[in-house]
């Protein structure tokens, strides 16, 4: 796609909105304009005013950067350059988002990886994610000055590829390659991932790092232990509930105080990629070994992201099964499981009892807390009577399935955190 970057006095600018939910990139046809307005920037009256327009369907969103550049303007031969330049975004007299300093704003890390941070400390930048309609720019500075108001367009990228870029994460990209996840943080997810900085794993006792290069399986669980698979948990979303990690391990979350997840503070949110969204965290966390304390469907339940899968447990009758002494060992499809069925394949198993607890029961092993690391080559027999197949090269599958989230304790039995739901032999 070309880009366009015009230059303009006040200039509204339509940028093109991309999917919500889809791979974050726009269709061919879709042209859109990167805006830089010059002017006279001081406070108070003295404030420039430009405005961007978003155009789209009213699901949509698109990225947008704005910048609030003064001093780095020297090095183009501009005289009387602002200082301290400070950008706002307003929805009609609703405030966006504001910056001051793009280093220490909070998107530090997004905006590195984007490749269009500032140059100098002192100028302002952002990012926000804006659904369709008008939006006015404000650039204000406490030293009056030439300044250049710009809005540019931010195609996403993936998670992984938004961590090399930003270079402050190259001991989390290295043991990603490590343990041999790239390929899985590479998927088209969705995930959260809850990532530790490099001066987070500085943190670490001498050798801790090196250790774990070196003990893949451990590694591996503590890098799971990151990652929330199969949903998106916005900052906004964010709240005192536990959360189920793709280790299969409960991490806490918690807002008092500023958000920290276990022991660490989220020092940066809501960072968008095609296939996830990152939070940046200041201390490598550590999966513990306490047992579940709830049944496996009040786990299911209380996730937030098994709500299909809960509807036709509920729905097949099994809710009481699945709630009994057990043991059960359950490879739980998630939401994004189920989405990946063709269409009205969930509402026609609604409408046909038989075959939906069919293929809800093959899924479950009756009988046995089957832990990961119990877990072997071949075939294993489901609640249905049917078998299935399960492989451990590559990472564990069973079927099609690839298994991300493993030994979620319950008091009844264990869950297994799929991304395919797998259907019985025909």
């Amino acid at each position: 796609m070309k880009m366009k970057n015009l230059t303009s006095l006040a200039t509204a600018t339509i940028l093109a909105a991309s999917p919500l939910f889809a791979a974050g990139h726009l269709h061919d046809d879709v042209e859109v304009r990167n805006l830089s307005t010059r002017g006279v920037v001081g406070a108070g009256d003295e404030t420039m005013i430009t405005g961007v327009s978003v155009e789209g369907p009213a699901t949509d969103y698109v990225s947008v950067l704005f910048r609030g550049i003064g001093p780095s303007l020297t090095e183009y031969g501009v005289a009387n350059a602002t200082g301290n330049p400070a950008i706002t975004v307003f929805k009609g007299p609703t405030l966006m988002g504001s910056n001051d300093d793009w280093a220490t704003g909070g998107q530090s890390y997004a905006l590195a990886a984007s490749g269009l941070a500032p140059s100098a400390s002192a100028e302002s930048a952002m990012i926000a994610n804006l659904i369709p309609g008008t939006y006015t720019v404000h650039l204000s500075s406490d030293h009056t000055g030439v300044g250049l108001a710009e809005a540019y367009f931010i195609e996403e990228k993936s998670v992984p590829q938004n961590l090399i870029d930003a270079g402050s994460f190259t001991t989390l990209v290295a043991a990603v390659q490590a343990a041999g996840l790239l390929d899985t943080l590479l998927g088209p997810g969705p995930y959260t991932l809850f990532a530790p900085t490099d001066e987070a794993f500085a943190k670490l006792p001498a050798g801790t790092v090196d250790g774990l290069l070196n003990d893949i399986p451990t590694l591996t669980n503590i890098l799971l232990y990151h990652v929330v698979w199969g949903k998106e948990v916005m900052a906004a979303d964010v709240s005192k509930n536990p959360v189920v990690m793709a280790n299969g391990g409960v991490a806490s979350l918690s807002v008092e105080g500023g958000a920290k997840i276990d022991s660490a503070n989220i020092v940066e949110v809501d960072w968008m990629g095609t296939n996830g969204i990152i939070h940046a965290i200041d201390t490598a966390i550590l999966p513990g070994t306490a047992p579940g304390d709830q049944t496996i469907v009040e786990n299911l339940v209380a996730q937030g992201n098994f709500t299909t899968l809960v509807a036709a447990v509920t729905a097949a009758g099994l809710v009481d099964t699945l709630n009994s002494a057990g043991p059960f060992t359950l490879f739980a499809p998630t939401d994004a499981a189920f989405a990946k069925l063709p269409a009205g394949t969930v509402e026609g198993l609604l409408n046909d009892m038989p075959t939906l607890t069919d293929i809800l029961l093959y899924h479950v092993v009756s009988g046995a807390k089957v832990e990961s690391s119990a877990v072997t080559a071949g075939n294993a027999t489901m609640a249905n009577g049917d078998s299935a197949t399960l492989a451990t090269e590559g990472g564990v599958k069973i079927n099609a399935a690839n298994v991300f989230g493993v030994d979620w304790q319950s008091t009844n039995g264990v869950i297994h955190i799929i991304d395919t739901v797998i259907l019985p032999p025909m």
